[in-house]
């Protein structure tokens, strides 16, 4: 079982998460670290920097192995960060958080050797 990321950092960043059509974050809670770091830096950015329009985020999904983060608002140093948190979650193993390497063919992702062969249970398995 994993954990719903988005009540945790809508809690935690409500500013950049008041969007209210979004509804999940599509991804493991090994990037959990990785994105409360991202959040915490463009949040402490928009509120020292007023001229730049508040963060808000309009989707969070694993896709291609690697984390993609949409926003709206913001600046380039906004889009930075992002950028650079996209790149760390390729050697951030999306189970635990551990350092990993992005593995499979047609379906990719990114896992430490304690998770390689990890496969997450759908509703219903025990």
């Amino acid at each position: 079982m994993t954990i719903d990321l988005l009540p945790v950092l809508r809690e935690r960043y409500p500013k950049l998460f008041s969007n209210e059509y979004m509804r999940e974050i599509a991804c493991y809670p090994g990037w959990l670290n990785l994105l409360d770091d991202l959040c915490m830096r463009l949040q402490r950015h928009t509120d020292a920097n007023h001229g730049v329009p508040q963060v808000v985020v309009r989707q969070v999904k694993e896709k291609f192995g690697g984390l993609r983060f949409y926003i709206a608002g913001g600046d380039e140093l906004c889009r930075a960060a992002v950028h650079a948190a996209e790149e760390a979650s390729l050697t951030t193993c999306e189970v635990c958080g551990q350092l990993g390497v992005l593995i499979g063919e047609s379906w990719v992702s990114v896992r430490c050797d304690e998770h390689i062969a990890w496969v997450p249970l759908r509703d219903g398995d025990e």
